[in-house]
């Protein structure tokens, strides 16, 4: 196996774990276990377990179209929050605060991730303002449904079919990002 094919394996490892169970649950033995590895060899090419939590955290939300849609963004973005959670898939919007509570330090993870989602948000909404007001909303919004979805236990398929939740949440977003920039953005 090459070493590019050992990294990947072995940041991808760490990304399900980190995701799944946050930082302070996680060990290098857990790392090499789910990745096929010994210990010894994930510390060898991450160079700590640090440093393996700052190349493997969650990235920033990505628009990958399985195929043309005209349906908006922020319906998209909603129905790719329900579409994990019935997959029963780890969750980016609900584990990133954790994440971010768990890392080894902690302002410099918040300032990471804060500005990988605002900046990937920003991007897929077209908010080219300043100060990135609408985007910031729209990441707190998600953040909140997230959260509510995987953390709370909130508005399950037996309560709200999923496409009616979709429908709900995503016309709330969509409002947001339709709306006017603030006058000082």
């Amino acid at each position: 196996m090459s070493e590019n094919s050992t990294r990947t394996a072995i940041l991808q490892a760490g990304q399900e774990l980190f995701g799944e169970h946050g930082y302070a649950a996680v060990t290098i033995k857990d790392v090499a276990a789910r990745a096929g590895f010994s210990p010894a060899m994930v510390m060898k090419v991450m160079g700590s377990k640090a440093e393996l939590y700052a190349a493997s955290a969650p990235s920033a939300p990505v628009m990958d179209h399985d195929g043309v849609t005209d349906e908006p963004v922020g319906f998209q973005l909603v129905r790719r929050i329900v579409a994990r959670r019935d997959r029963g898939e780890p969750e980016p919007w609900a584990m990133v605060p954790l994440l971010i509570r768990d890392a080894p330090d902690r302002v410099a993870a918040s300032e990471e991730q804060r500005s990988r989602y605002v900046s990937r948000i920003a991007e897929l909404i077209g908010d080219r303002s300043t100060h990135r007001h609408k985007a910031q909303l729209v990441v707190c919004t998600l953040l909140g449904l997230g959260s509510g979805l995987r953390t709370f236990g909130l508005l399950e398929t037996q309560q709200v079919p999923s496409e009616a939740l979709i429908k709900q949440y995503g016309t709330v977003l969509q409002s947001i990002i339709d709306a006017p920039a603030p006058a000082d953005s």
